[in-house]
This record gives C-alpha cells, sequence and structure tokens, in this order.
C-alpha cells in the first residue's frame, strides 16, 4: 500500500498525478479534465479523487499560495506558470471538491470507514473545506 496522509501531496496517487501535470503540453485543459472525471452524477473512484485534488490544490496555489509544503518540483512548476489563465476554475474545484466529500466518493468512504471521531477524519476533511471556502471568497 502506497503512502497517504491528511494533505493533497501526502498522497502517492496524487503526487503519481502531478508528474503528468509536469508532463501536460496543455497545463490548463489537463487541470479542467482532471476537475471533471466521468459523469458529474457517478461515484468518484479513488484516482478521480486523487485527480480532482491534485487539480483543485494546484489551481488555489496559483491563486492564493501554496499550503501544507507541497514538493519543491511543485512549487517551481507553480512558480514557471503563474500566467496561467485559472481564476473561471474556481466553481469547477469548488463542484468537484464537494464531490469528494459526498457519499459517492471512495475516498470519502475510505476515509469515514476510520470513523468520523477519528481525529484524521476531521483533519482530511477540514483540509478539503479550507479550500472550498477560500474558492467561495
Amino acid at each position: 500500500m502506497g503512502a497517504w496522509g491528511y494533505h493533497t501531496f501526502e498522497d502517492d496517487t496524487t503526487c503519481d498525478w502531478l508528474s503528468s501535470l509536469y508532463e501536460a503540453e496543455d497545463p490548463r485543459g489537463f487541470l479542467i479534465s482532471s476537475l471533471k472525471p466521468g459523469q458529474d452524477d457517478s461515484p468518484l473512484d479513488y484516482l478521480d479523487c486523487s485527480s480532482i485534488l491534485g487539480a483543485s490544490e494546484t489551481v488555489f496555489s496559483l491563486l492564493y499560495h501554496f499550503r501544507d509544503n507541497p514538493p519543491a518540483e511543485f512549487k517551481e512548476w507553480i512558480q514557471n506558470h503563474q500566467n496561467l489563465p485559472v481564476t473561471d476554475l474556481k466553481n469547477d474545484c469548488i463542484q468537484s471538491l464537494r464531490r469528494v466529500l459526498s457519499e459517492d466518493s471512495e475516498l470519502s468512504e475510505i476515509w469515514s470507514d476510520s470513523g468520523e471521531d477519528y481525529q484524521g477524519y476531521k483533519i482530511w476533511r477540514s483540509n478539503i473545506d479550507e479550500m472550498i471556502k477560500t474558492f467561495e471568497s
């Protein structure tokens, strides 16, 4: 089993997603497709959730600031892409992050199986809620 944690880039799958971001010829298009996996009403699998979190964290970092000490290569990528137009993706981030937190999300199910009283579950949800609130403001 790979590593995963409360924050976006503590997850091996999301870090694998970063490699695809770095290689993307059309980073904006890649972010858009990562934010809208599958059908809007279909359940999200773990990979879809990781892509949404990675893309949302990328948009967040481009618009606001870094969170949770991301990898150095990510920080460099963000600095090199500061002019990437992503402001219009805020609503997509909000909707997609809400899907990650929903009952139709494999990642949310994994976290909730640890117990809603488990501190890690609360930290994980709070981390995502923080992004949503900032995008909404």
